[in-house]
């Protein structure tokens, strides 16, 4: 009667479990009372983003190329005879480039936050998740841009762009800093 996962995403050890609804608050309360630590929803969407994690819906969703949201690790490509629906459709982005999700970093005042417009050298982007991150002490985010080699961007911030840092998706591994 009880099927325990380790597939959350918060990028640390995490379970979810799962147990009939009539178990649900005896069980809930045999682990409080055990010491386990309730995570909140904001707690958990601030360590899947410090861990790099895509959101559906917000980071990624059926609009979007699986090359452009970092994903393209998820795609068989082998052997080449393999076809798949959407195939040359994404050879041919391969081919050409997408926008890339990139991680981004601004240790001054401010949070990043999602909607906010990121521009490089190569056109424009936009943050898909931003907040602060407690662990690091400052604003980070994740933003879809065309793909630059540039090591910083600028984004608008109250009606200012304020220069932040580009690097990779993923900010915080096993509680400290992967920067």
């Amino acid at each position: 009667d009880l099927f325990i996962a380790t597939t959350g995403y918060t990028g640390e050890a995490g379970y979810e479990i799962m147990v009939p609804n009539g178990q649900a608050a005896d069980f809930w309360q045999r682990l409080m009372d055990a010491g386990v630590a309730p995570c909140g929803l904001g707690a958990r969407d601030t360590l899947r983003l410090e861990a790099g994690m895509n959101l559906y819906g917000q980071d990624m969703d059926e609009t979007i190329s699986p090359l452009a949201a970092n994903m393209g690790w998820t795609i068989t490509w082998e052997p080449q005879e393999r076809d798949f629906i959407g195939r040359q459709a994404l050879e041919a982005q391969r081919e050409a480039g997408t926008h890339k999700l990139v991680g981004l970093v601004m240790t001054d005042k401010g949070v990043l936050r999602s909607g906010q417009v990121v521009k490089v050298a190569e056109g424009e982007g936009v943050i898909t998740s931003g907040t602060f991150s407690p662990t690091l002490g400052y604003s980070i985010a994740m933003a879809r841009i065309p793909a630059t080699k540039d090591d910083t961007a600028e984004v608008e911030m109250r009606k200012k762009w304020v220069t932040v840092k580009v690097v990779k998706p993923s900010f915080v591994r096993n509680g400290k800093s992967v920067l």
